[in-house]
């Protein structure tokens, strides 16, 4: 650091940017959960969105030092991947995509950094589980 502070200030505005993009993201992909709930039909187009959004996420984490919102983010965005490229939402879709978006919202308001607490581990084992039915 240059004594300047300004690395500090630049990690810090960079932190504030993520967060404030991850509730966007968070918002964005809550209202494409109603639009699928009340158009299971044509869940397709909204699930390749998603995904879209999910990708990104997916990506981030690790960088912004929250690599559970990877974790959380990979199994989301295979469930995404799988749902996009069926002709029939399956039945448990839908609660799953939401228990995804909990717990990533959990991991950073709660800011679970690293690897984060046994439990908030356990719930991401159990959705890439829960997906790994799905998919198969």
């Amino acid at each position: 650091m240059s004594g300047t502070g300004q690395e500090t200030y630049a990690d810090t505005e960079l932190a504030e940017l993520y967060r404030a993009g991850m509730e966007e993201n968070f918002s964005t992909l809550a209202g494409i959960l109603e639009e699928i709930k009340n158009n299971p039909k044509d869940a397709s187009r909204a699930m390749d969105q998603a995904r879209s959004i999910v990708h990104n996420m997916k990506g981030q984490g690790t960088s912004f030092g929250f690599p559970l919102m990877t974790r959380v983010s990979d199994s989301f965005y295979e469930l995404l991947k799988h749902q996009a490229q069926q002709n029939m939402l399956h039945i448990s879709t839908p609660k799953l995509y939401e228990a995804h978006l909990k717990a990533l919202q959990s991991i950073l308001s709660n800011e679970i950094s690293g690897e984060g607490p046994e439990i908030f581990q356990e719930v991401a084992a159990s959705l890439k589980e829960k997906v790994a039915q799905i998919i198969q």
